[in-house]
């Protein structure tokens, strides 16, 4: 057990190289700045960079993408903003870049998750719901969930709903997650224990299990990983040891799970452990905000000080592929980068 346990290890910490190879044309990693509210796309390629404004100044709480398509969550004004990479068009006719779409009043819309090419999930903590929502036409139906929804997945045709059962003014409780089917009729939904509490992040991995950040107690430093099967429906295992209050995460290729907060923390999925803890992560210029990992397995973290100072440190920063972690390039976008989402070029 032990040789096959060190052969996957081994396997992981090599795949980089093989990653290289990867072509990462097209693709681009589109950076949501707050307040700025603009979308910077950085291309896969060659590290340029498109801007688009959203023509609007609100809170950024996150954003997801599928192929030319960026949704943008606004929670201050209860609303979503559909964006289209830059020089989209269908059929010969170009539709416009940005679309806004209303959500329900008083929402405060914190997580999105994209199921096809039209419809998609939003979690609603304010109203214990999450919504049904056609980004193409604007249809949306709601429903009830737990308590304070944060994030929403969708994997093997499931949607997942992070639970963080706390209010702005008292600790957080007990949390689950609940489960129904995307496509189904009204199903009741299961219910999944965790044993963390406030989960703020969903990540479906390579190995399609479901990975839940936990910022844990504030002030306690017990942020934590539960693993759970989306098919038995039940957490399989929960890594400890991620420090005060983890806010991104993201699956690598190589089998690790990149964690972000105040440095890059590194979880090994395989041995499910700890590889890189507080204080010896990777560090940036700033708190990482977002992660994302292109096609070469190249890493993008977004580091801002906005959340702790009047002026921020507006920067992309291009990591090469665990182990190494080595600095390709450092870009610039709009102020205080919120959101990072992967997204391509027609």
């Amino acid at each position: 057990m032990r040789r096959i346990l060190l052969a996957a290890v081994v396997l992981a910490a090599g795949c980089s190289d093989a990653l290289e190879q990867t072509s990462s044309a097209g693709q681009v990693v589109a950076v949501v700045s707050d307040p700025e509210n603009s979308v910077s796309f950085v291309s896969a390629t060659d590290f340029s960079i498109e801007t688009v404004a959203m023509q609007t100044r609100t809170a950024v709480t996150s954003a997801a993408g599928r192929g030319t398509v960026v949704l943008v969550l606004l929670g201050l004004i209860d609303s979503l903003a559909v964006v289209r990479t830059p020089g989209y068009c269908t059929v010969g006719l170009c539709v416009p870049q940005v679309v806004l779409l209303p959500l329900a009043p008083g929402s405060g819309a914190s997580g999105v998750a994209i199921q096809d090419d039209s419809i998609a999930w939003v979690a609603n903590p304010a109203l214990n719901t999450v919504t049904r929502l056609n980004y193409l036409t604007g249809g949306a139906t709601g429903r009830s969930v737990g308590v304070h929804p944060q994030a929403v997945a969708i994997v093997r045709a499931r949607v997942f709903v992070a639970n963080g059962n706390r209010a702005d003014s008292a600790p957080p409780g007990p949390s689950w997650l609940s489960s129904f089917p995307c496509c189904g009729g009204a199903v009741a939904a299961d219910s999944i224990p965790l044993t963390g509490v406030d989960p703020r992040v969903l990540v479906v991995g390579d190995d399609s299990l479901l990975y839940v950040l936990e910022a844990g107690h504030p002030g306690q430093s017990d942020g934590k990983l539960s693993i759970v099967d989306p098919v038995a429906r039940t957490e399989l295992a929960v890594v400890n040891g991620l420090g005060e209050s983890p806010r991104a995460a993201a699956f690598h290729p190589s089998g690790r799970l990149l964690v972000g907060g105040d440095e890059i923390l590194e979880v090994n999925t395989l041995a499910r452990s700890v590889t890189r803890g507080p204080h010896q992560g990777v560090t940036t210029a700033g708190p990482v905000s977002a992660l994302v990992v292109d096609l070469r397995g190249r890493v993008y973290a977004t580091s801002s000080t906005c959340e702790f100072a009047a002026v921020g440190l507006p920067n992309v920063h291009v990591l090469s592929p665990p182990p190494d972690y080595r600095v390709i390039k450092t870009v610039t976008v709009g102020d205080c980068p919120a959101a990072a989402a992967l997204a391509t070029k027609p």
